[in-house]
């Protein structure tokens, strides 16, 4: 039954994302990360394909990145949106507003 497949997929989704959350990982929540990819990996053949190769390419790489460098919390744009804030605009108010491209590449 294909609405059952939905809902088994849906589930592995909802747990791998309670789990990569997780600021602290054990052997046994990478374990847990690890079901829940293997289950929707599994049933992944209800979904439509270009959902899987655009939005999913990378998730195989996560449990090892974890392993190797620890937990994924605190990724996100903020700092680099905040750096160009910093670095580029309060750079170009405080210049003579002339030649500002050639100002702020060299």
């Amino acid at each position: 039954m294909p609405g059952s497949h939905v809902l088994v997929v849906a589930y592995a989704i909802l747990d791998f994302l309670s789990y990569i959350q997780l600021q602290v990982h054990t052997a046994e929540s990478l374990e847990a990360l690890q079901m829940a990819l293997s289950v929707f990996y599994t049933n992944k053949h209800v979904l439509k394909k270009p959902f899987i190769h655009e939005h999913l390419n990378c998730i195989n790489s996560l449990i090892m990145s974890i392993t190797l460098f620890g937990t994924a919390n605190g990724f996100n744009t903020e700092l680099s949106k905040h750096l160009h804030i910093y670095f580029a605009k309060n750079a170009y108010c405080a210049s003579n507003k002339y030649n500002y491209e050639e100002q702020m590449i060299f």
